[in-house]
Protein backbone atom coordinates (compact mmCIF):
# COMPACT_ATOMS: atom_id res chain seq x y z
CA UNK A 1 0.00 0.00 0.00
CA UNK A 2 1.50 3.58 -0.77
CA UNK A 3 1.95 5.93 1.58
CA UNK A 4 -0.31 8.29 0.12
CA UNK A 5 -3.10 6.12 0.45
CA UNK A 6 -2.61 5.32 3.91
CA UNK A 7 -2.63 8.38 4.97
CA UNK A 8 -5.95 8.94 3.51
CA UNK A 9 -7.33 5.68 4.70
CA UNK A 10 -5.99 7.59 8.28
CA UNK A 11 -7.70 10.82 7.51
CA UNK A 12 -11.18 8.43 6.29
CA UNK A 13 -10.30 6.56 9.59
CA UNK A 14 -10.25 9.87 12.00
CA UNK A 15 -13.51 11.60 10.46
CA UNK A 16 -15.06 8.02 11.20
CA UNK A 17 -13.90 7.75 14.54
CA UNK A 18 -16.07 8.72 17.58
CA UNK A 19 -14.59 11.53 19.93
CA UNK A 20 -16.22 10.16 22.91
CA UNK A 21 -14.57 10.26 25.70
CA UNK A 22 -15.91 7.07 27.12
CA UNK A 23 -13.62 4.99 24.51
CA UNK A 24 -10.78 6.95 25.60
CA UNK A 25 -9.99 3.70 28.14
CA UNK A 26 -10.18 1.09 25.38
CA UNK A 27 -9.35 2.35 22.89
CA UNK A 28 -5.85 4.73 21.97
CA UNK A 29 -7.47 6.35 18.93
CA UNK A 30 -8.83 9.05 20.79
CA UNK A 31 -5.97 10.04 22.11
CA UNK A 32 -4.18 9.74 18.66
CA UNK A 33 -7.09 11.59 16.63
CA UNK A 34 -7.12 14.50 19.20
CA UNK A 35 -3.64 14.65 18.68
CA UNK A 36 -3.35 14.56 15.05
CA UNK A 37 -6.22 16.93 14.75
CA UNK A 38 -4.18 19.49 16.93
CA UNK A 39 -1.00 18.44 15.30
CA UNK A 40 -2.79 19.61 11.83
CA UNK A 41 -4.18 22.76 13.30
CA UNK A 42 -1.06 23.88 15.33
CA UNK A 43 2.38 22.09 13.38
CA UNK A 44 2.51 24.93 10.32
CA UNK A 45 2.31 27.71 12.33
CA UNK A 46 4.84 26.43 14.75
CA UNK A 47 7.20 25.60 11.69
CA UNK A 48 6.82 29.05 10.01
CA UNK A 49 6.77 30.72 13.72
CA UNK A 50 10.26 28.92 14.13
CA UNK A 51 11.57 29.78 10.79
CA UNK A 52 10.87 33.20 11.12
CA UNK A 53 12.61 33.43 14.64
CA UNK A 54 15.77 31.75 13.03
CA UNK A 55 15.85 34.14 9.52
CA UNK A 56 15.37 36.84 11.99
CA UNK A 57 18.19 36.21 14.62
CA UNK A 58 20.37 34.23 12.13
CA UNK A 59 19.73 35.75 8.80
CA UNK A 60 19.77 32.01 7.20
CA UNK A 61 18.24 28.56 7.77
CA UNK A 62 20.56 25.84 8.01
CA UNK A 63 20.53 22.16 7.10
CA UNK A 64 19.95 21.05 10.51
CA UNK A 65 17.00 23.39 11.49
CA UNK A 66 15.59 22.86 8.04
CA UNK A 67 15.22 19.37 8.80
CA UNK A 68 13.49 20.41 12.14
CA UNK A 69 11.08 22.45 10.78
CA UNK A 70 10.82 19.10 8.60
CA UNK A 71 10.10 16.92 11.29
CA UNK A 72 7.68 19.25 12.91
CA UNK A 73 5.59 19.45 9.99
CA UNK A 74 5.20 15.63 9.39
CA UNK A 75 4.11 14.95 12.86
CA UNK A 76 0.62 15.39 11.67
CA UNK A 77 1.19 13.00 8.97
CA UNK A 78 2.92 10.29 11.38
CA UNK A 79 -0.48 10.65 13.18
CA UNK A 80 -2.79 9.69 9.95
CA UNK A 81 0.03 7.61 8.91
CA UNK A 82 -0.32 5.04 11.84
CA UNK A 83 -4.15 5.90 11.99
CA UNK A 84 -4.54 4.27 8.40
CA UNK A 85 -2.42 1.47 9.89
CA UNK A 86 -4.57 0.68 12.30
CA UNK A 87 -7.50 0.79 10.38
CA UNK A 88 -6.51 -1.91 7.87
CA UNK A 89 -5.69 -4.07 11.70
CA UNK A 90 -7.88 -7.03 12.43
CA UNK A 91 -9.73 -6.79 15.56
CA UNK A 92 -8.76 -9.43 18.79
CA UNK A 93 -11.82 -11.55 20.05
CA UNK A 94 -12.81 -9.59 22.64
CA UNK A 95 -12.93 -6.71 20.42
CA UNK A 96 -15.04 -8.04 18.19
CA UNK A 97 -17.36 -10.07 20.69
CA UNK A 98 -18.17 -6.72 21.71
CA UNK A 99 -18.89 -5.50 18.84
CA UNK A 100 -21.10 -8.15 17.83
CA UNK A 101 -22.86 -6.81 21.18
CA UNK A 102 -22.94 -3.47 20.12
CA UNK A 103 -24.13 -4.33 16.76
CA UNK A 104 -27.64 -6.29 18.54
CA UNK A 105 -28.16 -3.66 20.55
CA UNK A 106 -28.38 -1.38 17.86
CA UNK A 107 -30.80 -3.83 16.29
CA UNK A 108 -32.78 -4.08 19.28
CA UNK A 109 -33.45 -0.28 19.56
CA UNK A 110 -34.55 -0.19 16.08
CA UNK A 111 -31.34 0.57 13.56
CA UNK A 112 -31.91 -1.46 11.02
CA UNK A 113 -29.11 -0.69 8.58
CA UNK A 114 -26.65 -1.80 11.83
CA UNK A 115 -23.05 -2.27 10.21
CA UNK A 116 -22.00 -5.84 9.87
CA UNK A 117 -20.16 -7.24 13.15
CA UNK A 118 -18.61 -9.80 10.85
CA UNK A 119 -16.56 -6.91 9.43
CA UNK A 120 -13.55 -7.73 11.46
CA UNK A 121 -11.35 -4.54 10.88
CA UNK A 122 -11.22 -1.70 13.01
CA UNK A 123 -12.51 0.73 9.88
CA UNK A 124 -15.67 -1.39 10.37
CA UNK A 125 -15.71 -1.04 14.33
CA UNK A 126 -15.73 3.03 14.03
CA UNK A 127 -18.72 2.85 11.74
CA UNK A 128 -20.73 0.88 13.61
CA UNK A 129 -19.23 2.94 17.06
CA UNK A 130 -20.42 6.13 15.44
CA UNK A 131 -23.70 5.08 15.08
CA UNK A 132 -23.87 3.83 18.32
CA UNK A 133 -23.09 6.93 19.90
CA UNK A 134 -26.01 8.37 18.11
CA UNK A 135 -28.79 5.97 18.64
CA UNK A 136 -27.71 4.34 22.19
CA UNK A 137 -28.71 5.95 25.25
CA UNK A 138 -25.66 6.49 27.96
CA UNK A 139 -26.53 3.54 29.77
CA UNK A 140 -25.73 1.64 27.99
CA UNK A 141 -22.28 3.06 27.45
CA UNK A 142 -21.89 3.24 31.27
CA UNK A 143 -22.74 -0.37 31.46
CA UNK A 144 -19.67 -1.69 29.36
Amino acid sequence: MSLLRRIRMGYDYMQKWPLNKMLANRFPEYRVVKSTRFAIAWMPVLAMVAAAVQIKLGGEISPQFAVQYLFILSIPLQGLYWLGWRAVQPLPLPVLNWCKEVRQRLIEAGCEEAPNASLSQYQHMACLLNRAFKRLDNAFWCDN
